[in-house]
């Protein structure tokens, strides 16, 4: 049994997020055959009192509150920060002394150190004499270059742009620092890959709990009932449900006028046009999905930027539910056009594709029903989780890489 230290940047309990996701079933993996200490941030909207599963399973928990999240000058000095300076956002946002410190103690009776977020590798010392590895949840340059690209607002665009090298610098010095980087897909892999060639990458997606996500015993008795799952706050998703309000739905209600989209999470920043209102339903958040999945007929994932692997989609394909979704949508994850999931990238396209399924009940069933057992063959947290294991006892086994010159500095 090794002992190994967890940094993330929020935490992983109640597991509602993607990333919170993610986090949760990989714990749960090393906890099972390891000693796991895990130190968080902790942001203002974090559960500390409702998170007793999570201290059960861990060896320690250790949180440390985000300056910005709790103080509007320490934002703006965040902000000022990076703008004169080297360093992205996200690591400014993300440095403390005090956690950095302590992380400096932990390690001193570790054998493993995981950054479960790219901006904490700032808090891990140079000389750190462990085996370090990433978890890159996305490649988040390519993912800030993207958001850049389409903020309306040209003075949040100039800061974006003005952020991007920076991140990429700081992306590839990470990648470059580590010992080991863990991918969620083969696409993040090989860029990954090209910012640092030497340092060896492992693909390890994302997953779902097959076991609690089941399909439902009864049929949709609504045919027309589409339903998408995820925060607004995150832009990808902003961006391709209101491109799919915008431009797509209005092309499926000119066929079939019964028909209604749900969108379940939170909904900050979201423009529903007034026409539209009565044929879309927000959901906000709720704490059980199951029965809004069950209710649903067609899953849709209208995304148009984006990284890594989609959390949402895998939990979709495990409900039994036919998948509509765009090419970066299904990122990451192994869906066979045309048997396990339709595709398509531009709005007519995409509108086609969902009528198809509402017209032909029997075609969404058998792409249901086959997204499932893709989903219980290659995504069960468990095969996951024991893949995970296998890379690192292997870590374990070597000694660390030679550190790299060229590193993002602690300081």
């Amino acid at each position: 049994m090794a002992r190994i230290l967890v940094l993330t940047t929020r935490l992983p309990y109640p597991p509602r997020e993607g990333h919170q996701l993610r986090t949760w079933h990989l714990l749960r993996a090393l906890a099972h055959e390891h000693e796991v200490t895990l130190a968080s941030c902790l942001r203002r909207d974090d559960a500390l009192d409702n998170c007793s599963p999570l201290r059960a399973m861990l060896a320690r928990l250790e949180t440390f509150p985000i300056r910005s999240e709790h103080s509007r000058a320490a934002l703006l000095g965040d902000l000022v920060k990076t703008s004169i300076g080297t360093q992205p956002f996200v690591a400014v946002k993300y440095d403390s002394k005090r956690m950095r410190s302590r992380v400096a103690e932990l390690i001193e009776r570790t054998d493993l150190v995981q950054i479960d977020m790219l901006p904490l590798i700032r808090l891990v010392p140079a000389d750190c004499r462990v085996p370090l590895v990433l978890d890159a949840q996305n490649v988040e340059y390519q993912l800030l270059r993207q958001r850049a690209d389409c903020e309306p607002g040209w003075v949040r665009r100039l800061f974006l742009r003005n952020q991007v090298p920076k991140l990429r610098r700081f992306e590839r010095n990470a990648c470059r620092r580590s010992d080991h980087v863990i991918a969620c897909s083969p696409d993040d892999a090989r860029e990954l890959s090209r910012l640092e060639p030497r340092t060896p990458i492992s693909v390890v997606p994302n997953g779902v709990d097959v076991e609690s996500a089941r399909p439902a015993a009864h049929a949709v008795a609504d045919p027309a009932r589409l339903v998408f799952v995820g925060q607004m706050s995150w832009f990808p998703n902003r961006d391709g449900v209101q491109w799919f309000i915008a431009e797509v739905l209005p092309r499926i209600l000119a066929v079939r006028p019964d028909a209604q989209f749900t969108l379940v999470g939170k909904t900050a920043g979201l423009n529903v046009p007034p026409q539209l209102r009565a044929q879309v339903r927000l959901a906000g958040f709720v704490d059980d999905l199951q029965p809004e999945l069950h209710n649903s007929a067609i899953y849709v994932l209208p995304l148009r930027y984006g990284s890594g692997t989609r959390l949402k989609l895998l939990e979709a394909m495990a409900f039994g539910k036919p998948i509509v979704t765009t090419q970066i949508g299904a990122q990451g994850v192994d869906l066979v056009a045309g048997q396990e999931a339709l595709f398509a990238d531009d709005a007519q396209g995409f509108a086609a594709a969902v009528l198809q399924l509402i017209a032909d009940p029997q075609l969404a069933a058998r792409l249901g029903a086959a997204a499932r057992a893709k989903a219980q063959a290659r995504y069960d947290w468990r095969i996951i989780g024991r893949d995970l294991l296998a890379t690192y006892d292997e870590l374990l086994r070597t000694p660390p890489a030679q550190r790299f010159a060229e590193v993002a500095s602690p300081a």
